[in-house]
């Protein structure tokens, strides 16, 4: 048992979320600060997830390391297919800023912003 898992678990209790569980394995696997990255977030801020003492938004947390890590499929309506949730992240993440690059990246940003899971500064989390 990792050192992490116990400090989950006295923090969490015995109803340790699924996706807890998982940002720990990642964290066990490569480190804190990789995972961090990863996320798009500081390394204290995974800590404190996984201690369950993160005082800002936990639902967003929860949303990017399903998001990365999880990686289950979303419906992107603007593409109309089955996408990645990373892809579906790495989208919501460029949206946030308007780039008229390219007409798919505006069209991606148009569209990521109206949908639901659009919310800015989610990589600040």
């Amino acid at each position: 048992m990792s050192d992490r898992l116990i400090l989950a678990q006295d923090g969490w209790g015995a109803a340790l979320p699924e996706w807890v569980a998982v940002l720990i394995a990642e964290c066990d696997r490569t480190s804190q600060n990789v995972v961090a990255k990863q996320l798009g977030v500081s390394a204290t801020v995974v800590s404190q997830a996984i201690r369950n003492r993160y005082a800002g938004n936990m639902v967003r947390i929860e949303s990017t390391v399903r998001d990365v890590f999880m990686n289950a499929p979303v419906q992107c309506p603007a593409l109309q297919v089955e996408i990645a949730s990373a892809a579906c992240l790495d989208h919501r993440r460029r949206a946030e800023t308007w780039s008229h690059s390219n007409p798919f990246r505006v069209r991606m940003t148009r569209a990521c912003r109206a949908c639901p899971k659009f919310t800015k500064s989610e990589g600040e989390a």
